[in-house]
């Protein structure tokens, strides 16, 4: 029986951490956009363009560092392709990066 070491260990987690995006990537293909009319949608204020946020509603959104909140640059986000993307909060369709949802977090 082989002792593993601490660099055996790193080249396997990291692998096994590779192998995990493969399906995220090649899942999105194909996969439909979020409608602002869907009820998740709905639910968590997305909208496509950021700029049309009820800040009323959401005053998270409000303020200049609201002003800086974009799907692109939350924590949830995934970038795919055309300006589209993954979001952990909504399982099976694509956001727009250029989009907003109440679920937004700050990427550390």
């Amino acid at each position: 029986m082989s002792k593993q070491t601490r660099r055996d260990f790193l080249h396997t987690g990291a692998a096994l951490w590779a192998t995990a995006l493969i399906p995220a990537i090649t899942v999105a293909e194909g996969m439909p956009a979020l409608e602002e009319t869907d009820p998740l949608a709905i639910a968590l204020g997305y909208k496509k363009n950021a700029a049309e946020v009820d800040t009323a509603k959401y005053p998270k959104r409000a303020g200049a560092s609201g002003a800086t909140q974009f799907c692109s640059n939350c924590a949830l986000y995934v970038e795919q392709q055309d300006g589209m993307g993954l979001c952990t909060a909504i399982p099976g369709k694509l956001v727009a990066g250029a989009g907003w949802c109440n679920a937004w977090i700050p990427t550390t």
